[in-house]
């Protein structure tokens, strides 16, 4: 029940993020619902989750992309695994904690993005358009984080409650 809960989550955000979330865009950028996702499963489940639904996020963005099939589930992938390693280590882990997650996670997502386009000879944007958006687009993320963690939290508490009352 919580992984069709979670895979139908994650659906929605893929599809959320691909159709009305660039009417939110600012500075170039806009709010990657996927990303947010993922860093807040491997802050609230691990990184094993975290990777997990990175391969599944980010193949549900591919599928929605008009190239090939991997550049962005390598790039969730990518930040999924740096994050859980942060936050393993982590003794206390803080809300500063969390918003500098969704900033090293999409930063490394948009330089991974990039990079993987840049080898597959498809269109990329020149290196200082796109380190204009990485940046942006971690501001962005890095505002909204607190509160996609904090709904992925109740979510989590939603099905659990609801696991367990079965």
């Amino acid at each position: 029940m919580r992984r069709i809960a979670a895979a139908a989550l994650m659906a929605a955000a893929a599809l959320a993020q691909v159709t009305w979330a660039p009417h939110f865009e600012v500075g170039g950028a806009f709010p990657n619902l996927v990303l947010l996702g993922v860093v807040g499963v491997t802050w609230t489940r691990g990184q094993r989750y975290g990777m997990a639904w990175a391969c599944v996020g980010g193949l549900l963005l591919d599928l929605t992309a008009s190239g090939p099939v991997g550049p962005h589930a390598i790039a969730l992938l990518v930040g999924a695994y740096v994050i859980g390693f942060w936050t393993r280590d982590l003794q206390r882990p803080t809300a500063v904690h969390v918003v500098l997650t969704a900033v090293v996670g999409t930063i490394l997502y948009s330089a991974v993005l990039v990079l993987s386009d840049g080898l597959l000879g498809l269109p990329v944007p020149q290196p200082g358009t796109a380190v204009w958006l990485a940046f942006t687009a971690a501001a962005y993320n890095a505002l909204l984080m607190p509160f996609a963690l904090d709904v992925i939290r109740r979510l989590q508490a939603l099905t659990r409650s609801a696991t367990e009352a079965t």
